[in-house]
């Protein structure tokens, strides 16, 4: 839902995307790397991801706790993903084709990392 409203606010449209987390490190809060695939990109970025952010804030409590004062979550990052970013990781895996989905929220950075290390 919170994406739906930042596209809808920022006037973008999302092709594909991932979440990975940023873990609490050398006393910096931790965070919430989106990797986006646009079809359509915002006109500002820096717009869409505090939209994001309110959403998100509104939609659910503990994130919003969590995000107070960024003690333990600062404001989430984005990372503009080329075209085919998404395509080429599930070809690279044997994934492409209607039953294969790229994950949309992950625990660990392996996906992310696997998919920053193709741009």
């Amino acid at each position: 839902q919170a994406l739906e409203i930042a596209c809808k606010k920022a006037e973008a449209l999302i092709h594909e995307y991932t979440i990975a987390p940023i873990y609490l490190a050398d006393n910096k809060s931790g965070k919430h790397q989106w990797l986006i695939e646009f079809e359509k990109k915002p006109t500002s970025t820096d717009y869409f991801m505090e939209v994001l952010d309110t959403a998100l804030k509104s939609l659910n409590s503990d994130y919003e706790a969590k995000r107070y004062k960024n003690l333990i979550l600062d404001l989430p990052e984005l990372v503009l993903m080329p075209k085919n970013t998404f395509y080429n990781w599930l070809k690279q895996h044997n994934k492409l084709g209607g039953q294969h989905k790229v994950p949309r929220l992950s625990n660990n950075r392996k996906i992310a990392e696997e998919m920053l290390k193709l741009v």
